[in-house]
């Protein structure tokens, strides 16, 4: 499976400090999508559209090795499976770490979980500054705006499923 077939997937991410701290966060967006030039590659991002933006680019290898340190058995599609339902689920969070000498926190991870008690994806990402940080926080508010256009076409035609 490529992830270019992917539909993509937002949401909003419950941000937490790893350790206490004084700085309170923002409400969090993430966005999941396969790479439409490498559709073996799963690009995540994750930003609060103020000081903090986190980018993460995963190829099919990273995957497969995030596969074998969650213990995730099965096929590659069961682990895909598994992997896109813990990010639609209501268990995703944004792990931050640190303070950047830019501004926000120095390191984050989001990590999900399909449901209590089964195995948690864990996935770092990298801080994004100035122009980077920009043009992600763009691309994200232009792919949900493109995903909602699409939903929208769909139900004014009568042609989106049923949840």
């Amino acid at each position: 499976m490529g992830f270019d077939e992917m539909e993509p997937i937002f949401g909003r991410i419950n941000a937490e400090w790893s350790a206490p701290h004084k700085t309170p966060l923002k409400p969090f967006l993430f966005h999941v999508h396969g790479l439409p030039s490498d559709p073996s590659t799963l690009h995540v991002c994750a930003t609060d559209f103020h000081s903090n933006t986190w980018d993460a680019l995963k190829s099919a290898q990273e995957l497969e090795d995030m596969r074998d340190r969650t213990g995730i058995g099965g096929s590659w599609s069961d682990f895909v499976d598994y992997l896109i339902a813990a990010l639609k689920s209501e268990d995703v969070k944004l792990v931050m770490d640190g303070q950047s000498k830019v501004g926000g926190a120095a390191h984050a991870k989001l990590v999900a979980q399909k449901a209590k008690g089964m195995p948690r994806i864990a996935i770092s990402l990298s801080k994004l500054v100035d122009t980077a940080a920009t043009e992600a926080m763009a691309n994200l508010s232009l792919e949900l705006y493109t995903t909602f256009t699409n939903v929208h076409n769909l139900l004014k035609a009568g042609l989106y499923p049923d949840p």
